[in-house]
């Protein structure tokens, strides 16, 4: 970038494809030809291939960012910068804060600008301009998303697997554990989606991602409008929210549905306010192969219903909590979706 650190991005077609240690790899290249590199932030998701190429390479301790009684870790580009790298991997471009204060394209933004190059990761799922099309073919919307523009900046490499090798990977257990095998391969690492995203991916790289995407989701027709099946978890921030995201987990295997994992941040601010339980659901969700998302709403039963409406759920999963005052008054949550979701199945997670 003009007057700065140079900027590489490896773009991937899917989780799992290789992209993280492909910048790790750049990293060992670089460090071996006397450059100063330092790890910033790393997903190695348990992966071991990944844990193998970080050794050796230095890292940086991350930042704590503090969000309603919880501590979350997050990449430090002050630190980065003051480390006197020359080079600083990134991984996961697409990130937003737990607070939602902050991106992490702005983060290696700052980098940049103060002289350091950067070797970064992202999805082509998470590209501003395409990640319509990818959550259509896909069925998985993204949370998280970087400017096109941020990208074309600097260096694009892109990283893609055949659907077939993809599929090997993760059945051999190099990409997921495996007992969440079966619904990766049955949902979002279908070989029609896989083959999907890398054409999507290349025509983004050529300039053409619009008219691609568009005349992807024609071939498509009508029979997938709306994607694989999904079943929600509601995530209150308890201790039950454990029991909850498992229930909700072995729903979607037995129905080859998509786990989605929702916690809602209620706007009057009187309702339950999460403890340290929270950020170990958000990595119990990611351990399922689920997605987890906060969202903002007047209750969590409006929240929630919301939300199922709009990914088209059939199953919703909530805890039982003992509030006699609050049933009396609004009713328990479970019995305000089945008012508000009258078609949708509504499980309920009591104390056993």
């Amino acid at each position: 970038m003009a007057g700065g650190g140079s900027l590489r991005t490896y773009l991937g077609t899917a989780p799992g494809v290789g992209k993280t240690v492909a910048m790790l790899a750049e990293g060992r290249r670089r460090a071996d030809a006397g450059e100063r590199v330092v790890v910033g932030w790393v997903e190695a998701h348990g992966r071991a291939e990944t844990s193998r190429w970080l050794g050796g390479l230095q890292a940086i301790a991350p930042r704590t960012v503090a969000y309603r009684g919880t501590v979350f870790a997050d990449f430090d580009a002050p630190a980065a910068i003051a480390s006197g790298a020359q080079v600083v991997l990134v991984d996961e471009l697409a990130h937003t804060t737990a607070d939602g204060r902050r991106q992490r394209w702005e983060d290696v933004a700052d980098v940049l600008h103060a002289g350091v190059d950067v070797v970064t990761t992202v999805n082509v799922a998470h590209l501003w301009s395409v990640r319509d099309y990818a959550a259509r073919i896909t069925g998985v919307g993204s949370v998280a998303w970087v400017p096109d523009e941020f990208v074309r900046a600097g260096e694009v490499v892109l990283v893609d697997l055949s659907p077939e090798a993809l599929r090997a990977r993760i059945a051999s257990g190099a990409v997921y554990s495996a007992e969440q095998v079966g619904g990766a391969l049955a949902d979002y690492f279908r070989a029609a989606n896989l083959q999907a995203l890398s054409e999507l991916a290349r025509a983004w790289v050529a300039g053409a991602a619009e008219a691609v995407g568009e005349d992807l989701l024609a071939r498509r027709g009508p029979a997938e409008p709306s994607g694989p099946p999904v079943v929600i978890a509601g995530d209150s921030g308890s201790r039950r929210g454990e029991d909850v995201i498992r229930r909700a987990a072995a729903l979607a295997r037995a129905q080859d549905a998509q786990l989605l994992v929702v916690h809602v941040q209620v706007s009057d601010g009187l309702a339950y306010r999460p403890g340290p339980e929270l950020d170990r659901h958000r990595k119990l969700a990611a351990e399922f192969g689920g997605t987890y998302t906060q969202i903002p709403g007047p209750t969590p039963a409006q929240a929630l219903a919301d939300t199922a409406r709009d990914r088209g759920a059939a199953t919703v999963v909530v805890g039982h909590h003992r509030s006699r005052l609050g049933e009396f008054a609004h009713g328990s949550v479970s019995s305000r979706l089945r008012r508000l979701l009258p078609g949708t199945v509504i499980a309920e997670v009591r104390d056993t």
